[in-house]
């Protein structure tokens, strides 16, 4: 078997539909995390201006430690590091809100909350997401986020946000204070009930469509108990959904564009029940909903495989 070089090997995934918006926003990422010293410093350094020393440094030293690790993750695309950066975000946007009430420089104040808007900007984009996922990918596959069931987005997922930051948060901060017995209690407490948010809102980024040299892959644990594939032989066309359409909805009810993929004969997928019980089910069509459909389909093409 003949040799590939391997320049030819990356130049043809860097070719893929998409990349240069992945690769753009996670820069765009990367910049304004190594810039938030320099935007959000100043505005938290004069919150903590009037702390006693020993809580002042101990509370700087802290967010050194999670500016680094941030920066880290951005550096490291996997869906563990989307998570973190995904909860990373929102806390720096807290503490910009919170540093910019406290203080009197205006200056300061508007520079630490534009800080804190780009960077939950940057994390959340979609761009970046299919970045991080496709960063657990083995060989040619190519991995695109699901959409969150709008009700998560719009509800769930923020309350889980806010005790994921709220649990980790205050039993410190009350330590810091000292307040023992307070301290103490929250930080047993909180870090419980954040390690079940933060678990649950990871699961949120495991939830993708797996493009294969096989064919279509579809990872959703929340509409399936487990992945299907569906066979190159056996696609008839994945499409854009009509509003109309009959096929099975597995979107949970996300927002926006769904792709429609339609199968050559019934295909069986074991959806996700209710109680532990689930019960085969042959369907000629299903839904989902990736965060950029139009790319999913122009990477489809590009692997050859029926769309339109």
């Amino acid at each position: 078997m003949p040799r590939v070089p391997l320049p030819s090997i990356l130049g043809a995934r860097d070719g893929d539909p998409g990349r240069g918006a992945e690769r753009r926003d996670v820069a765009g990422l990367r910049a304004v995390w190594v810039l938030l010293p320099l935007l959000a410093g100043p505005v938290l350094a004069d919150a903590l201006h009037d702390l006693d020393a020993t809580p002042r440094t101990t509370a700087s030293a802290a967010l050194w430690v999670l500016w680094a690790v941030g920066l880290t993750a951005t550096m490291v695309p996997l869906p563990v590091t989307l998570t973190a950066l995904r909860l990373g975000g929102p806390a720096v946007a807290v503490l910009a809100a919170w540093a910019a009430a406290t203080t009197d420089d205006a200056v300061h104040a508007v520079f630490g909350l534009a800080a804190g808007v780009l960077v939950v900007l940057a994390a959340f984009a979609a761009p970046v997401a299919d970045r991080f996922v496709d960063g657990a990918s083995y060989g040619d596959e190519r991995r695109f986020l699901l959409r969150a069931p709008g009700p998560v987005a719009l509800v769930l997922g923020p309350l889980a946000t806010v005790a994921a930051l709220a649990g980790a948060a205050i039993g410190p901060v009350l330590l810091l204070d000292t307040r023992w017995v307070a301290g103490v209690v929250a930080t047993v407490v909180g870090l419980a009930a954040a390690a079940v948010a933060v678990r649950s809102l990871h699961r949120l980024a495991r939830r993708w469509i797996v493009l294969v040299p096989a064919g279509f892959v579809l990872h959703d644990h929340l509409a399936l108990a487990e992945p299907t594939l569906l066979q190159r032989a056996g696609l008839a066309r994945i499409s854009a959904a009509p509003a109309d359409s009959d096929a099975l909805d597995l979107t949970q009810g996300a927002r926006g564009l769904a792709l429609a993929v339609r199968c050559r004969t019934p295909h069986d997928v074991l959806p996700a029940g209710t109680r532990g019980t689930t019960e085969v089910t042959a369907v000629e069509a299903f839904l989902c909903s990736p965060a950029r459909p139009d790319v999913v389909l122009a990477e489809a093409t590009r692997r050859r495989l029926p769309t339109g």
